[in-house]
């Protein structure tokens, strides 16, 4: 077999046959196994034994071969087994055992085929992937050589002609990367080949400078193996590789420093003059701080002798490179750092004087990382055990913090002289060291302290003794050390005048455990028992409110007083009340004063009942009221129950209640029920509660009902509530507030929201089918009407004063609520539409004869004579003419005017100054005093005069306009002729702002083209003589000849009368010379003129129209709305009210299913005169498919509601039952727990609320307490 061709091994079947290819050469007979045919293991042997023949040797650089197996049958299956697996454990001899990347080595991958085995390859991949099988004849082979893993293999040999073949093939291979990302010049690089590094350089357009995955650049890689001369080589040919960082933010020196890579510094030192040896990495570290954390202490000499690193520099953090090395107990660099600053001058005691950030010196770093040896080098190198950091602590204070005895030893051992100012010296809480030993629950430590003179006595800033303070943080093996060595529990008392038993159970310390261990001094541990702190509070209290039950046990039996009170005059028994403490409530009712103590009062006459009502302990509350208590009131007079409502506390109130039914419309001495307080904090369930069970509604002193502090704290929950209440909704609506008269009006003035949930009650639909004809809908109008029964909005006489309130205050919202407008349209039904047709008919016979009066003027004046006798007049109605007709229009023309005059003088004294606010009255004196002259012109047959046709158009346009109107009363029209108006408004005020561009543009073109005339003459025929004369053309006939002209000029400009051409472009060329400017001029301004005002400002009215009218239409619906209710006002102040009791009603339903009745005259009345409710809900008529699109739509939300409605009420009984089941099993594993004796950390606990954090922290197993629930 020669070198560098590729090789196939052939098995035939039988094993008759092996040969090679391509040479196909037979292999001897003494290489072809005689047992291939056999069975078993021997099989399997002779497939190996022809493998390790066949293949070269290790060594060989002939690529392996490639396996084909041709006509291998089911029969010989174990036979192809063993070949495949020898094949695949005996190619990788061709992996080079020298590397030590995973990526290199060559794998064989076994293709499978068919049942049939048909011929296939198995072969040796480089990239680890496998190659379709090479199906026909035997011998096809894959050369194994053209693997792109052979160029980083190239590269690390420095096989340049390898390199140099495969590189020829394919340029792109320089581009290869491995699995770490690195290309040929990495592996280059970190093996040193100097040869491919610079036969790459040679190339055109080479990189020298790729990263890796890790952000390494070739020179990262020399530096990590070492690689003296690829690191000369890319600092010559490339030095800004040295201040490129990898993604951990270091160079090439911080990576061969952190690697300790000896011999890649030694090279870098060559280039020192290149190289910034302060440089910093992540965090702001040199190399130097990088040697000093890793404890490579030759590479830290080599930065400090040969590139002259500083040995004071800080990184961001603050730390010097010594720091570092203390800290991370680096002994080795610390003293090569030490050894180095003493040679060139710093003394050693300097360096152990430098301050980081926090003010640690390197002994605090040494002691922080708790390594024994830098911290003897440190007080070796003279640092001081008694330096202080900034919090004033010493080494000594870290030292006693973390327990390391050993280092405290042997600092005391180093420095005798500083160990009494040591054991002496306090930090910034006024500690010294025996207290960081004593918090931390360091025994052995204290014990040594103290029998090297620490004081026992000493205070912290709290003034807290090393006892006292051990037992504040539970350190209870130090206070048992140090009760042993006679601390003197009689003096011990911190700044809260709190002794050694206080804080034993604020800690959650056991009280037995220390009464067992001082016999001999019990009888001092008992004068604690009853000791108050500066709040008054004794040891019991603090167990009293955290529950622990052995502590009280303990104390009771110690001799405790269980009625002894604090500042605020509360025995432990209100601590155990305040906080739920069922079982210590049981235990203080017990003691041999619980009865003496059940009913005190503390600083605000509160009792344990009435605490644990405030709180809603039901149970507290049960046991209490069992076990005797009575039902005192506080200083303010406020019963238990008034608390539980308060804070809502349901359970708590009926549980009271179950006991003392009376409490229920008691009150304090503000007069406030337990409703009032509900009211006044927002408790809503609490005010349903209260109304169920049949409570008064009652004012107190303040003449405020709960009501009154519903509005007037804008407790919208509680007043939706009570408003809503199933059974005592009618009897609170009906009750009168303070500050608005009525409930109704300030339910619309305030919390609309809660009206609109009032009006909603008002509609109830039936239950059958929204298709059915028999569905109904029930309107209830007694929110918005006053009753015989009660009244809505008593004392008043004013006809509809609910709809006046929403009026008043402006809400639309509930004007347009279905029920108000279905409220409108009953009233409209009644009486409304027939009034107001009627007017609207006798309104339109006087339009008819004031527009025929109008049009006589017209007629010719010669006709008429000067005068008219009484006699014509007479004649004239008894047999009209067509001469007298006009005089007869004008009479009821002005009998008409006079019959309006005196209406309206009655209403402007009624009114008075009121009158004249309203512009529609103005307009209607106006309408009725020229439409007088028109007529009284008629009848004097004066001369005719101009103003005479002024005053007959005024008249006739006004008339038209009020017509107009008078059409906004009736729904169909109503809305749109509503809508008219308030887009005039808007443009009426638009205009206003906007004349300011009216009158700059009319006096510009005034000045500019009023005296502009022309050249040329105008030929003009005189009518009486005939005789042609030619006149000058001006300009001045285009209508700006005067200022006001102008202006309104140029408001028809505005609609597009321009006449560019004959007001612009033809006088240019029939102007003098003088006066062509004033043209240009002038059409300059017309162009600003188009773009600001026909432009601009036509598209702004058009988007103030457009965009803005859902906001017109709804202004527009409530002013229409608004003006119903004034029209319905005024006709019901006028009407007898025998006629509105008849014609009022108090509910009505309706058949939305079922057609209508009557003739078709009279529906069509009713539909274009009649009900509103189309243009409420749709804003308009929006034909018979939107019609029922929107009705189908509406029925599927109200069926979606229902379901959703029925399926929360489903789920909330099931809540409910799942809570009882619960209540149940809970109760079953108490009993349970009680019956077997089960003994638990928890039943050292009380249940109810765990506020103290200490206690918290020790308590893993508690069961909970019974809390009511607001």
């Amino acid at each position: 077999m020669d070198h560098g061709t590729v090789h196939t091994a052939v098995f035939h079947a039988n094993g008759r046959k092996m040969s090679w290819a391509p040479d196909n050469k037979v292999i001897p007979n003494n290489l072809i196994p005689t047992a291939v045919t056999s069975a078993g293991k021997k099989k399997q042997q002779a497939a190996k034994e022809f493998i390790e023949k066949a293949l070269p040797l290790k060594g060989d650089k002939t690529p392996p071969p490639v396996l084909v197996m041709d006509s291998l049958n089911n029969q010989n299956g174990s036979l192809r087994n063993a070949l495949t697996s020898a094949f695949k454990a005996l190619t990788c001899r061709y992996a080079d055992d020298d590397d030590d990347d995973d990526d290199d080595l060559l794998e064989t991958k076994v293709v499978p085929s068919s049942d049939r085995f048909l011929p296939s390859v198995i072969e040796a991949s480089a990239d680890g992937r496998t190659k379709a099988p090479t199906a026909g004849a035997c011998g096809a082979t894959c050369d194994i050589r053209n693997s792109p893993n052979r160029i980083l293999k190239a590269a690390e040999k420095g096989n340049m002609a390898e390199f140099q073949r495969l590189l020829a093939a394919d340029e792109r291979r320089m581009q290869f990367r491995d699995s770490r990302g690195r290309q040929a010049i990495h592996h280059a690089a970190s093996h040193d080949r100097i040869n491919i590094l610079e036969f790459i350089l040679s190339r055109p357009n080479a990189e020298l400078r790729p990263v890796d995955n890790e952000g390494n650049t070739p020179l990262h890689s020399a530096c990590t193996t070492g690689a003296a001369k690829a690191i000369a080589f890319f600092i010559q040919h490339d030095p800004e590789q040295l201040e490129c960082y990898n993604k951990e933010n270091q160079s090439p020196l911080h990576l061969a420093t952190q690697l300790n890579k000896v011999a890649s510094l030694t090279a870098l030192c060559d280039f020192k003059s290149q190289i910034d040896v302060e440089q910093k990495s992540k965090h702001g570290r040199t190399a130097l701080h990088l040697a000093c954390i890793s404890d490579h202490a030759d590479a830290a000499l080599i930065l400090l002798r040969d590139f002259g690193a500083s040995p004071k520099t800080t990184c961001d953090n603050g730390f010097y490179p010594i720091h570092e090395a203390a800290k991370n107990a680096s002994a080795n660099a610390m003293r090569a750092l030490l050894e180095f600053c003493e040679s060139i001058g710093i003394p050693r005691a300097e360096m152990m004087k430098l301050f980081d950030a926090d003010g640690n010196v390197p002994l605090h770093s040494a002691v922080h990382a708790g390594d024994l040896k830098a911290v003897e080098l440190c007080l070796e190198s003279g640092a001081l055990i008694s330096t202080q950091q900034h919090d004033l602590s010493t080494p000594v204070h870290l030292a006693c913090s973390q327990g390391a005895m050993d280092i405290v030893k042997l600092m005391f051992r180093c420095q005798p002289d500083q160990k009494m100012g040591c054991l002496t010296c306090s930090d910034a809480q006024n500690m010294i060291p025996l207290h960081c030993a004593a918090m931390f629950d360091h025994v052995d430590l204290v014990n040594f302290l103290v029998d090297e003179g620490a004081s026992l006595n000493a205070t912290d800033k709290e003034g807290r003794s090393v006892l006292l303070l051990a037992a504040a943080r539970s350190a209870w093996k130090t206070v048992a050390s140090v009760l042993k060595l006679g601390a003197d529990l009689g003096l011990q008392r911190d700044n809260q005048r709190r002794n050694l038993l206080h804080h034993i159970v604020l800690s959650g310390g056991s009280i037995e455990e220390f009464t067992l261990s001082l016999n001999d001094r019990l009888d001092e541990f008992i004068q604690l028992l009853n000791e108050r702190d500066t709040y008054g509070c004794t040891a019991l209290h603090y167990a009293a409110r955290n529950g622990q039950l052995k502590s009280i046990q303990s104390l009771i039996t110690l001799g405790a007083s269980v009625n002894l009170k604090n500042n605020d005059n509360q025995s432990p028994l209100h601590f155990a009340a305040m906080f739920g403490r069922l079982n210590t409530v049981r235990h203080l009712l017990d003691s041999k004063k619980g009865h003496l103590i059940i009913n005190e009062m503390d600083g605000q006459g509160k009792t344990p009942l009435h605490i644990a009502s405030q709180c809603g302990h039901v149970r507290v509350v049960h046991l209490l009221l069992v076990k005797g208590a009575l039902l005192h009131r506080d200083h303010k007079g406020r019963t238990p129950l008034h608390y539980a409502a308060m804070n809502g506390y349901n359970n708590t109130m009926d549980q009271l209640l179950a006991v003392h039914s009376h409490l229920l419309d008691q009150t304090d001495r503000d007069g406030n029920t337990a409703l009032h307080m509900a009211a006044m904090k927002n408790r809503s369930s609490t005010a349903v509660n209260l109304l169920n069970l049949s409570c008064k509604i009652t004012k107190n002193g303040l003449d405020m009902t709960p009501m009154d502090y519903a509005l007037h704290c804008k407790h919208s929950e509680v007043a939706m509530a009570m408003v809503t209440h199933p059974i005592r909704s009618d009897e609170i609506m009906t009750c009168q507030v303070k500050a608005y008269g009525c409930l109704v009006e300030g339910l619309t003035a305030v919390m609309p929201e809660v009206m609109m949930t009032v009006l909603d009650r008002g509609i109830s639909k039936s239950k059958m089918s929204h298709d059915s004809e028999e569905y109904f809908v029930k309107y209830s109008f007694t929110s918005l009407q006053n009753s015989e029964t009660a009244d809505v909005v008593p004392m008043t006489d004013e006809p509809l004063p609910v709809m006046n309130i929403m009026v008043r205050y402006g809400r639309e919202e509930l004007l347009s609520h279905p029920l108000s407008v279905k409220y409108l349209e009953t009233k409209w039904n009644a009486y409304g539409m027939y009034f107001h047709i009627l007017n609207l008919m006798v309104y339109t016979v006087f339009l008819g004869f004031l527009t025929l009066n109008a049009v006589q003027l017209m007629q010719d004046n010669k006709k008429r004579h000067h005068g008219v006798s009484g006699l014509e007049v007479a004649d004239a109605f008894a047999r009209p003419s067509i001469a007298t007709l006009s005089s007869m229009t004008s009479v009821i023309v002005l009998s008409f005017v006079l019959f309006n005059v005196v209406k309206e003088a009655f209403q402007l004294i009624q009114q008075r100054t009121k009158y004249f606010v309203d512009v529609m009255n103005i307009l209607e004196w106006t309408l009725y005093l020229a439409s007088g002259l028109m007529a009284l012109s008629q009848l004097t047959r004066t001369e005719e005069k101009s103003y005479q046709n002024i005053v007959a158009a005024l008249a006739v346009f006004l008339a038209w306009f009020n017509y107009l109107l008078f059409l906004q009363r009736f729904n169909r029209v109503g809305l749109y002729v509503v809508m008219f108006l308030e887009i005039l408004s808007t443009l009426l005020r638009v205009v206003m702002v906007f004349s300011v561009l009216i009158i700059a543009f009319g006096l510009s073109f005034h000045i500019l083209l009023a005296r502009v005339e022309l050249s040329l003459k105008q030929p003009v025929l005189d009518a009486r003589t005939g005789n042609v004369t030619f006149k000058a053309i001006s300009l001045s006939d285009k209508g700006f000849h005067s200022p006001l002209v102008s202006l309104i000029r140029v408001g028809t400009m505005m609609l597009g009368e321009i006449d560019f051409l004959g007001t612009y472009l033809r006088p240019l060329r029939n102007l003098e010379n003088s006066t062509w400017y004033q043209i240009v001029t002038a059409t300059l301004f017309l162009v600003a003129f188009i773009i600001l005002m026909p432009i601009l400002l036509m598209n702004l009215l058009i988007g103030l129209a457009v965009g803005d009218i859902e906001t017109v239409r709804r202004n527009a619906q409530l002013k229409r709305l608004t003006m119903q209710v004034r029209l319905h006002t005024d006709l019901e102040r006028k009407l007898p009210k025998k006629i509105l009791e008849a014609v009022d009603r108090t509910e009505m339903c309706i058949y939305p299913n079922q057609k209508g009745t009557g003739n078709i005259m009279w529906r069509t009345i009713k539909r274009w005169f009649g009900s509103p409710r189309n243009n409420v809900t749709s804003g308009g008529g929006g034909g018979a498919n939107g019609k029922n699109l929107s009705k189908s739509f509406t029925q599927q939300i109200e069926s979606n509601i229902n379901e959703i409605q029925e399926q929360l009420s489903r789920q909330k009984d099931k809540i409910r039952e799942i809570s009882k089941n619960l209540e149940l099993q809970l109760t079953l594993v108490r009993l349970l727990v009680s019956k077997m004796e089960i003994k638990s950390e928890a039943e050292e606990l009380d249940e109810g609320e765990f506020n103290s954090a200490n206690l918290a922290r020790d308590t893993t197993e508690q069961l909970d307490g019974q809390t009511d629930v607001k």
